[in-house]
């Protein structure tokens, strides 16, 4: 089954320069608050879903929350932020 992506998503998700593409990004959070998994772009594009505990190359998945991800590893805790969309694109 084909769904046809309306115009504001389209431009939201094919905005040049929305994400850097060298870094690690929180692209999506999905599930419950007891169940949350969050889905991650790797620097190199590979995509991946992860929950609590799940371990990457920059740390230690600690906190899944509605907007953000925190992840602990060997420079301390960092947080990932989904991004926000560009207002003049709505």
């Amino acid at each position: 089954m084909s769904e046809e992506t309306n115009d504001i998503t389209a431009d939201l998700a094919t905005q040049r320069g929305a994400l850097p593409l060298r870094n690690l990004q929180l692209l999506g959070i999905a599930g419950s608050d007891s169940n949350r998994r969050a889905l991650l772009r790797s620097g190199g594009g590979q995509t991946r879903m992860v929950q609590v505990g799940d371990s990457l190359r920059q740390g230690t998945v600690i906190a899944i929350g509605e907007d953000r991800i925190v992840l602990n590893g060997g420079m301390g805790q960092r947080t990932l932020t989904l991004p926000m969309p560009d207002a003049s694109a709505a």
